[in-house]
């Protein structure tokens, strides 16, 4: 039985590859910003991010305080320089990602969706709310 809807549309290598290269950059951002909140690197996150455990630092603002976060952010990213900094760099990086990927594929890109629910979807929004880029 044929169906007369479109067909479903796939991710494409090329946008696999611009995911790919992105995630990389932001797993490293988001070392970064854990860096700055915390004043050092947690040395059991610092090994397994070494042992190519790379989501770690993601998970751990992600998984489950992602509120308590975003009210630290909050709080800290207008005063100091290089939270803020920090926190600027992952979201220019996770825009240009979204720009990317809507010239790539245009509205309905399966790859555009993909990249807003993954755990830097959900990390963008949560940083982009405390520095008030985009309303809570």
């Amino acid at each position: 039985i044929r169906s007369n809807a479109a067909p479903v549309q796939t991710v494409t290598p090329k946008q696999h590859r611009v995911i790919d290269d992105a995630t990389v950059k932001l797993h490293a951002a988001t070392r970064d910003i854990v860096e700055a909140l915390d004043g050092s690197l947690p040395r059991d996150l610092e090994k397994r991010f070494n042992a190519q455990q790379a989501s770690v630092y993601t998970d751990r603002l992600v998984d489950g305080n992602s509120k308590r976060i975003q009210k630290l952010v909050e709080s800290r990213v207008k005063d100091e320089r290089l939270l803020k900094a920090r926190v600027n760099a992952y979201i220019r990086i996770f825009e240009r990602l979204l720009d990317t990927l809507s010239v790539e594929g245009g509205s309905g890109n399966p790859a555009l969706d993909e990249v807003l629910a993954s755990d830097h979807g959900q990390l963008y929004m949560m940083l982009a709310q405390a520095t008030g880029r985009v309303p809570d």
